[in-house]
């Protein structure tokens, strides 16, 4: 996914960006091509989930979620892979909930990431 003259960071956070645009637009191919083909979804319920299969769930199973940014991100380097942390809203129908969505981004693609309420 990383474009050329692009830092590592940089196409971590383009990356991430473009994960939530697609989430919210339901756009599974875009979703398919950002994230590794062993990507690991994790959800709030411990389902145990892998793949592009999990990616298509998370997307079935949430049809009317959207995630908002709420800040900036915050992002970490270790042994290959960076982490990124966005502040966002979850809104569902009327409700919203604040969290964090938790990316790690292994060689510009999504390998896991988690959306982890606030509390």
């Amino acid at each position: 996914m990383a474009r050329a003259g692009v830092s590592e960071v940089g196409a971590a956070l383009e990356t991430t960006r473009l994960f939530i645009e697609a989430f919210n637009a339901r756009d599974v191919e875009t979703l398919r091509a950002a994230v590794t083909e062993d990507v690991d979804p994790r959800t709030p319920q411990g389902a145990a989930l892998r793949g592009y299969e999990g990616v298509d769930h998370v997307v079935r199973a949430a049809p009317e979620l959207l995630l908002v940014r709420q800040g900036a991100e915050r992002v970490e380097e270790d042994a290959g892979v960076t982490r990124v942390s966005v502040p966002l809203r979850e809104l569902v129908r009327k409700g919203e909930l604040q969290g964090t969505a938790e990316f790690e981004v292994r060689d510009g693609r999504i390998a896991a990431f988690a959306v982890v309420p606030a509390g």
